[in-house]
């Protein structure tokens, strides 16, 4: 059996092996596939894409011929189409610029490309992730924290980017450069080729045996990165205090590990990228080699001429060339390929029941029941055990009870922040999962106990109530809410308020949520003792438009301070997620019972203590 007739069993044989090479990069694979999807509605650019990226890969596969010219022709004996060796000279000249002109020209459209679709990519995929946690239901956002979230919406993002630019368009180019290089020579030697893709099946030997161990290192270096993020995140946030407790060297060195940590996942990280890129790399510099001494002595038994000798050097180094190009990336490929799957984690997650099981009604009375409520934040530590509570519209339901009691978990179960493990909620006797969600917070209002402000004008802080609102409308429901303090001021409505609120005073914060509340005008409110921030002269003004607010709407008070518990009809007493008791302020302050025990201690007092859940 001649050589060339057994070369191409072995080129069989190690055709078959490079798939386990992308075995070994299934997770990049998979993310890949996911980013598919994504790639549909940009069909054309994709096209461009990779016909640039096929236009490239021929015109390199035709880079070495005309060396073979010069070599063969312009200076050996072989005549190329006729010519001389001043002919050939000048073909092989004028071909080698032409080339890398088309080469050149290729490679930045291509860029161009490339990149401007991998920005479109990125900008979607962080609009859908901060969609999608906007959506979720705040079970996750309680166990994952903002931290953890904000790093997934602004690094892990980027790494579509990577995955496109250094999985995808590698992979295709390294895949027609491989098709390309191993037809071309066992054109001109079977057995040359056969030989050039010997090292591969040893390549993707320690892809396999290093992918693990890369991905390893990515996952965790991208959650050490997150946790600097949080920790960032939490201590910035919470800078009044650790200034006030004087924690600042504290926060620091607590920075300091997550930062160590971070810095020493990179180094496990880069060490297992590049012994693994000089392993790969030893490996095809030995198949080089081999495919060097081989077709120099055949070249000097005379088989092949000296220029096809360059030309099976030149395509056996494109050859292993992508090979070399995607191992020294698939540590960054695998660690793009983590970041990636964070994200689709969030994508992925199961969001609130929309609830459009029920058409949404027309006409809303606000009559709000909760039936049996059972729920717990965490498996075996119940937050509520069986409630139950009606309120009716133009009437008032006073939740009160010791820290930790479940009043505000009720009022969550109210709003859907959460669904409830066993019980129901209704409004106007439809179960509330059944109800489109977008409708039903439309048709609640909720005035927090520590509101949250963002960093922009009064104006549109309190437009945020109802997006549609004039301007006479929220002038109004400031006016309403007594900040006229704040109106009167040379700015008025464009008063800018700072961060989370922190230009403002407690009361003013409070006083900023009701008049969104007031513009909202929604049939059911939710009030986590609106007036606990006020001073006794601004809460009569208050009380009184809450009282106009309140006439003809279902309202639900979380109740601290005496005066909202006097102008409820009903106060429901919670007790570790029980109704202990139920009645008028002025039948329970006379019974025995936890009401009236709360009353001495707390409405008695001269200063209220906020509830927790």
């Amino acid at each position: 059996m001649s050589a060339g007739t057994e070369a191409f069993p072995r080129l069989s044989a190690a055709a078959g092996r490079i798939s386990s090479l992308l075995a070994s990069a299934r997770p990049v694979l998979v993310v890949e596939r996911r980013l598919l999807g994504l790639l549909r509605p940009y069909r054309a650019l994709v096209a461009a894409g990779l016909g640039a990226t096929v236009a490239m890969t021929l015109v390199g596969l035709a880079m070495p011929w005309p060396t073979k010219v010069l070599i063969d022709s312009a200076l050996g004996d072989h005549r190329f189409l006729g010519m001389g060796h001043q002919g050939s000279l000048a073909f092989a000249v004028l071909g080698t610029l032409v080339l890398f002109a088309l080469s050149g020209s290729l490679g930045l459209a291509q860029t161009a490309i490339l990149y401007g679709l991998s920005q479109r990519l990125i900008a979607e995929l962080r609009e859908r992730t901060f969609e999608a946690l906007t959506r979720l239901s705040l079970r996750y956002h309680d166990e994952m924290g903002s931290g953890d979230s904000l790093f997934r919406v602004t690094n892990d993002t980027y790494a579509v980017q990577s995955v496109l630019l250094s999985g995808v368009v590698p992979m295709a180019s390294a895949t027609l450069a491989l098709v390309g290089a191993v037809a071309v020579l066992a054109f001109l030697d079977p057995l040359l080729a056969a030989l050039a893709v010997l090292s591969v099946p040893l390549a993707a030997l320690a892809a396999r045996r290093f992918s693990a161990r890369i991905n390893r290192a990515s996952l965790e270096l991208q959650q050490r990165e997150s946790d600097v993020y949080s920790h960032a995140e939490q201590a910035l946030i919470a800078i009044r205090t650790v200034q006030a407790f004087g924690r600042e060297r504290h926060e620091t060195d607590r920075f300091r590990q997550r930062t160590t940590a971070s810095q020493k996942a990179m180094m496990r990280l880069v060490t297992e990228q590049t012994v693994f890129g000089l392993v790969v790399d030893f490996v095809l510099a030995a198949g080089l080699a081999l495919v060097t001494w081989v077709a120099a002595e055949r070249a000097i038994s005379g088989s092949i001429t000296p220029g096809e000798v360059l030309v099976a050097i030149a395509y056996a180094g494109s050859l292993y060339q992508p090979v070399s190009s995607v191992a020294s990336t698939f540590g960054e490929l695998k660690a793009a390929a983590a970041a990636a799957q964070r994200v689709f984690e969030v994508l992925d997650q199961p969001r609130i029941d929309p609830g459009r099981h029920t058409k949404a009604p027309r006409v809303v009375r606000g009559v709000l029941t909760v039936e049996g409520a059972e729920f717990s934040y965490q498996p075996g530590r119940p937050a509520l055990c069986g409630v139950d509570l009606r309120a009716e519209p133009g009437k008032t339901v006073a939740l009160v009870g010791p820290t930790g009691a479940g009043k505000s978990t009720v009022a969550s179960l109210i709003l859907r922040l959460y669904d409830p493990d066993a019980g129901c909620v209704r409004l106007d006797g439809t179960d509330i999962r059944r109800l489109p969600l977008d409708w039903l917070r439309a048709h609640i209002a909720l005035v927090p106990q520590e509101p949250l402000l963002f960093p922009d004008t009064l104006r549109e802080n309190i437009r945020y109530g109802r997006l549609d609102a004039t301007d006479a409308e929220v002038l109004a429901a400031a006016r309403a809410a007594n900040l006229d303090e704040l109106l009167d001021g040379p700015d008025g409505l464009d008063l800018r308020i700072g961060d989370r609120g922190a230009t403002l005073s407690g009361g003013q914060r409070q006083r900023v949520a009701i008049a969104r509340a007031m513009l909202k005008d929604a049939p059911v409110l939710v009030l986590d003792e609106p007036t606990s921030a006020l001073d006794a002269a601004t809460e009569a003004a208050v009380m009184e438009a809450l009282d106009r607010l309140v006439s003809e709407r279902t309202c639900i008070v979380i109740a601290h301070r005496l005066a909202t518990v006097r102008r409820a009809e009903e106060v429901v007493v919670l007790d570790r997620g029980r109704v202990v008791q139920r009645g008028r302020h002025s039948d329970l302050v006379r019974r025995a019972g936890l009401y009236r025990q709360l009353h001495r201690a707390r409405f008695a007092a001269p200063t209220a203590v906020g509830a927790g859940r």
